[in-house]
């Protein structure tokens, strides 16, 4: 499994602003709260729908021993959205770049959008195809 790349996905049931300190329930476009485990790193992603925004966390270590776990990031989501979460997906991909695979998991779990890649290594799914930037910073 070291070459499997794992996409925790939690769609929320609220789009949100942090910039506007804004949350409401989603009417087009969810947040979402995921997990990127590639062999080599580990990641947190947070998307904020109202603009488009994205905070992300290089998280864990390169050793083995030491990896967080699908089932952690699972928890975690649990434990910080639960009360806003639609749902939890946990999505395996041997190939990111493989875009008939990603369509083909996303189809298998009615999901929209696509696989984004970032120049730092890791991948996020982008609810709506737009276009995220990270626009503000958490305290």
């Amino acid at each position: 499994m070291a070459n499997t790349f794992t996409l925790i996905l939690a769609i929320l049931t609220v789009e949100s602003s942090y910039l506007q300190e804004i949350e409401q329930p989603a009417k087009t476009v969810p947040d979402t709260v995921q997990f990127w485990f590639a062999p080599d790193s580990q990641w947190r992603i947070k998307t904020f729908a109202i603009d488009h925004d994205i905070h992300v966390h290089r998280i864990g270590v390169a050793d083995s021993t030491a990896r967080l776990t699908t089932e952690f990031a699972q928890n975690n989501i649990k434990k910080t959205y639960g009360d806003v979460t639609a749902s939890i997906l946990v999505l395996e991909l041997s190939d990111p770049k493989n875009e008939t695979e990603v369509q083909r998991i996303f189809s298998e779990h009615k999901l929209t959008g696509k696989l984004e890649s970032a120049k730092d290594g890791y991948y996020f799914y982008n609810p709506d195809s737009g276009e995220y930037h990270t626009k503000s910073k958490p305290e």
